[in-house]
């Protein structure tokens, strides 16, 4: 998820480098004469040192502060391009600075800075009225930067049809259907086993003899900052593949998280070969709907608008591969809005309707986002066109998105309508389905005291960080739609990689049931309410998704969540939007 715009928010910490002493007005000083001796010194002789940089948590700091010291750096970015430094001068210096204040190392930020330079100096050179203030408001949601001059915008959301009812799922649906839900599964095509897992990258598990036997890469996969070998992936699937599904969900990530030295190429080759791999584990599939990760396009995270399809530095590429890709489980009509931004809806039978979004348009490191915020692609729009389609024909609808639901670092206002969206179609959408945090989590929409929606998380395959890999079945009822349970299957990475040598398979195995775990009846309103509000009183529940959300991961166990933390997963299960998330 690392990208080269995180070197922004860098610039606000650089009053860190400073004693806890300094007041505001230094640290903004010390700010602005940094960034600018980056670019006059040919050569840095500046002592600071990572230690010190980190001397003091962003947290110590005002929000207010951070955000000036943010729109101080970003204002020396424009204004030395705008003086007329040409591409190579803006390159070196954002690899000079990359180096200095950041922990991820010279390859790293060389690659990010080759990778995303052209993006960005295209929005520095095009954006009529580009401000500091902008920047900061986008890419740092946490710390609440403001925007004075943000565009409010909004979709239109006709009125619902008929007054909402109160809706409830059986305790026992008279017919089911089971989902298969797979997501985040990283692939790395450069995994080693028994290579440097502690490297000191933002990716390791790759290259070099191990430091110790604990940092030797596992066979199957690693608790350390790595992804996952091929051979994985492939057990993945023979695993899954024992029972039948009536519908597959793939909610995206496919690529690692070596995003330094992503190419075009390479991220093709590799979307196509585990596409290729659904097809063969589910031969003749129609029933197969996937979607795309913030991992994806080239450069990471980057989605560029309809508006700059054509440019050279446009991330077309990967809406045009998928729409082909796809075409093997899709009707032919989804291919236009596919190769538009990457969404599309498939009616599955009569009342029965997926749509599958490109949420990742509102991930704050998608520095598109910067040139034009709203409603990229149209998607949202064309999402309430679709639900009031649904509606006015009583079709029932799951929703998948990789971005979840509430995600602290969405984009507001694309957040803000999206939640409006879901409040006002929560009769037709059932359940949403989500990716990205690697967690298995709960996102559940709340109309006063009442349950109108719920968003599930995956989870992730991928063992980054620290995880253990999952997939999940659901059991809906076929009629309504509605999910009355799920199973969560992991396998223990410390056990998998006992042998080390791939002599024997991991043993996977079901973690837990969703209503057996929690002691619920169904998954209607009035239980859904009633097991948030356990969650917010007893903490040995808590606790317990607490052990549940991380897959039962021997490191992150161990880790442990104190009460703070436990707070903190309370208030982010019925937190649906991004200021919600804020408060958190």
């Amino acid at each position: 998820m690392a990208t080269l715009v995180k070197v922004f928010f860098a610039f606000s910490l650089l009053a860190l480098c400073a004693t806890a002493s300094l007041q505001e007005q230094d640290i903004l000083r010390n700010v602005k004469a940094i960034a600018e001796n980056l670019i006059t010194k040919e050569n840095d002789t500046d002592e600071t040192t990572l230690p010190e940089l980190y001397s003091i948590t962003p947290h110590q700091l005002k929000d207010r502060t951070v955000c000036d010291a943010c729109a101080i750096a970003i204002d020396v970015i424009i204004s030395y391009r705008r003086s007329g430094a040409n591409r190579q001068s803006m390159v070196e210096y954002i690899k000079k600075f990359c180096k200095k204040f950041t922990d991820w190392g010279s390859i790293p930020c060389d690659g990010y800075a080759e990778i995303e330079i052209d993006t960005i100096l295209f929005i520095i050179d095009n954006k009529r009225n580009l401000t500091p203030e902008r920047v900061c408001a986008i890419y740092m949601p946490t710390h609440k930067c403001v925007d004075p001059q943000a565009d409010k915008w909004t979709v239109n959301i006709p009125p619902p049809l008929t007054p909402n009812e109160e809706t409830s799922a059986p305790p026992n649906a008279s017919e089911t259907m089971k989902i298969l839900q797979i997501t985040d599964i990283h692939y790395d095509p450069d995994y080693t086993p028994g290579s440097e897992a502690d490297c000191g990258e933002p990716l390791c598990c790759q290259k070099g003899a191990p430091k110790s036997p604990d940092s030797a890469a596992g066979y199957w996969g690693d608790y350390h900052s790595c992804d996952m070998p091929w051979h994985s992936i492939e057990n993945l699937m023979e695993q899954v593949k024992k029972e039948k599904y009536d519908l597959i969900y793939f909610t995206g990530d496919i690529i690692s998280h070596r995003s330094w030295v992503t190419t075009v190429e390479n991220n093709t080759k590799a979307i196509k070969q585990i596409n290729q791999l659904f097809d063969e584990t589910f031969p003749n599939a129609s029933n197969i709907f996937p979607i795309l990760g913030n991992h994806e396009p080239h450069p990471t995270d980057f989605y560029s608008p309809e508006s700059q399809s054509r440019s050279k530095i446009s991330t077309q590429w990967v809406f045009d591969l998928v729409a082909d890709e796809w075409s093997r489980w899709l009707p032919a009509h989804t291919k236009p809005t596919i190769k538009k931004g990457g969404f599309y809806t498939v009616l599955v039978k009569k009342g029965i309707r997926v749509v599958a979004l490109n949420s990742n348009v509102c991930y704050k490191n998608n520095l598109w986002l910067i040139y034009d915020d709203k409603d990229p692609n149209g998607q949202l729009q064309w999402l309430v066109d679709v639900l009031a389609e649904a509606e006015k024909n009583k079709e029932k609808v799951h929703v998948l998105s990789h971005i979840p639901p509430g995600e602290v670092e969405c984009h507001r206002q694309w957040s803000n309508q999206f939640r409006r969206i879901v409040e006002r179609f929560s009769e037709t959408i059932t359940a949403q389905f989500n990716g990205h945090t690697h967690y298995d989590e709960l996102r559940v929409f709340f109309n006063g005291s009442k349950v109108i929606n719920v968003a599930f998380n995956g989870g992730s395959f991928t063992t980054y960080t620290g995880l253990n890999p999952n997939y999940r079945i659901y059991i809906v009822d076929k009629n309504n739609f509605n999910v009355v349970d799920f199973d969560n299957f992991v396998f223990n990475m410390t056990e998998a990689n006992l042998q080390n040598d791939g002599s024997i398979k991991p043993r996977w195995f079901k973690l837990y049931s969703f209503k057996q775990a929690y002691g619920l009846d169904n998954t209607g309103s009035t239980q859904m309410a009633n097991l948030v509000d356990i969650l917010r009183r007893n903490e040995a529940s808590i606790a317990e998704y607490f052990k549940y959300r991380v897959k039962d991961s021997d490191p992150l166990l161990k880790e442990g969540c104190d009460r703070n933390c436990l707070k903190q997963l309370v208030c982010s299960i019925t937190a649906v939007e991004t200021d919600e998330s804020l408060n958190c």
